[in-house]
């Protein structure tokens, strides 16, 4: 027991104490920051589900506001007040872990309010207002389920 205490120590004073200042950069994924300038604060609403298209090389998060993420929890209908955004960023690879794919420049971010029959699409730097496609796809996603 006293050895493996003596070990971990050890370990932890070569591993642990390096004195040097990690980045910000190194820290925080800065490059997938949604930024502002859209209509409703996306990246405050709780997560629904993610979708990943490897053959676009893209990642998405479906958030939604309080109405919307109730609804999709329960399998119901989203109510009129519902709103839907889906971001989809652009993957890359992850500096720390070998062979895994994180998000990293924002593509696109999609809103869909439920009874207004809005579907508004914004992208690029600043963001720009498209058309939006995806209503239909976005409202028949299912809310993710952890065991």
């Amino acid at each position: 027991m006293r050895v493996r205490l003596l070990v971990a120590l050890m370990l932890l004073g070569v591993c642990g104490c390096s004195g040097k200042k990690v980045a910000d950069a190194d820290l925080y994924n800065v490059e997938a920051a949604v930024g502002a300038g859209l209509p409703y604060p996306v990246m405050e609403w709780k997560a629904i589900t993610t979708v990943v298209d490897r053959g676009s090389g893209t990642t998405g998060t479906l958030f939604g506001n309080d109405a919307a993420v109730s609804a999709a929890r329960a399998g119901t209908a989203y109510p009129a007040g519902a709103v839907l955004g889906l971001v989809t960023w652009r993957q890359r690879e992850d500096p720390h872990w070998f062979g895994a794919r994180i998000p990293g420049a924002v593509v696109s971010v999609e809103f869909v309010e439920v009874g207004s029959g809005k579907d508004r699409e914004f992208v690029g730097t600043p963001w720009k207002e498209v058309a939006g496609s995806s209503a239909g796809e976005i409202l028949g996603m299912k809310a993710a389920v952890a065991p």
